[in-house]
């Protein structure tokens, strides 16, 4: 992977470290565009959705999540949230093979802390979370407290993904400046 800039002259002679630098900048530019949506999604959530959940009684509260959690099982964000996966992935590998710059560590950090902070805490607390509360009846009163303490617990991890999904964007859009004005350093696809 290489910056913007030297990709640029590289791509237009043909060569394979020209395609290869293009390829690194579209997968960097890829993983900020899918961390920025997934940390807006994640930050609605926190702002808005759970705390509009906490309003209700806790039986309605959690027949409106569980319905939130069938909508949510859907090809558009499937795509985009394991798209953003893939692509925080890729940019790891790529930017830990080719660590030559500020701009390749700014990378590498924004995909680890995406990766980590966003992707494994929705696999790792997110979604037990919401497949425990999956299968409760929402009309039965000895449910209400179980969804009391799953709305803190789930907004808790849910502030944790939004802020590391915000931090991944921020990196990677540094890591763009980075190799657009060539101030990351001299990168090579090689």
């Amino acid at each position: 992977m290489i910056g913007v800039r030297s990709a640029e002259r590289s791509a237009t002679d043909g060569s394979a470290a020209g395609v290869r630098a293009g390829a690194g900048v579209w997968l960097v530019f890829a993983a900020t565009l899918l961390a920025g949506t997934m940390a807006g999604f994640f930050w609605s959530f926190s702002i808005v959705v759970m705390p509009g959940l906490a309003a209700l009684d806790p039986l309605d509260a959690m027949a409106a999540m569980q319905a939130i959690n069938a909508a949510v099982r859907n090809a558009v964000f499937g795509l985009v949230f394991a798209g953003a996966i893939v692509s925080c992935l890729a940019v790891l590998v790529l930017a830990a093979i080719h660590r030559r710059g500020a701009w390749s560590w700014l990378a590498l950090a924004g995909a680890a802390v995406y990766v980590a902070g966003a992707a494994g805490t929705t696999v790792g607390f997110n979604v037990p979370l919401n497949r425990m509360l999956e299968p409760l009846d929402p009309r039965l009163a000895e449910n209400a407290p179980v969804m009391l303490g799953y709305l803190e617990d789930w907004t808790r991890w849910n502030h944790v993904r939004t802020l590391a999904s915000l931090a991944a964007f921020i990196l990677f859009s540094a890591a763009l400046v980075a190799a657009a004005t060539g101030r990351g350093g001299r990168a090579s696809g090689r």
